[in-house]
């Protein structure tokens, strides 16, 4: 014989939609990352969650440019300075087994206009 479960704990189990506000997200990550970075403790943010954020970035930012068929910066003007990026990029390549020359040759690609 089954075991049924009552409609009372089965909407028990279904979690409430939260309202959720991408802008006002980033805008608080922003923030917090700013400070920590401000006090010199980056450490604040776990290895783990450096990589949730800057995986999904890499993947909605790839995903818009392919889906809108346009580019846009992917920082916030000046925000980052070149060895900021050439330290990331640097280690997205190695993550992902890819090479200066694989670099170049996506560098080469058309871009919409």
């Amino acid at each position: 014989m089954g075991v049924s479960m009552s409609s009372s704990k089965a909407k028990a189990d279904q979690s409430p939609k939260l309202d959720f506000n991408p802008t006002d997200a980033a805008g608080s990550i922003w923030a917090e990352a700013q400070q920590a970075l401000a006090e010199s403790n980056p450490e604040r943010f776990s290895d783990e969650t450096v990589q949730q954020l800057m995986t999904a970035a890499m993947k909605l930012f790839a995903a818009k440019v392919e889906k809108e068929d346009r580019f846009f910066s992917p920082i916030l003007g000046e925000a980052v300075t070149p060895t900021e990026v050439v330290v990331s990029l640097s280690e997205i390549l190695k993550a992902v087994n890819l090479n200066t020359f694989d670099l170049a040759m996506w560098f080469q690609r058309t871009r919409p206009d």
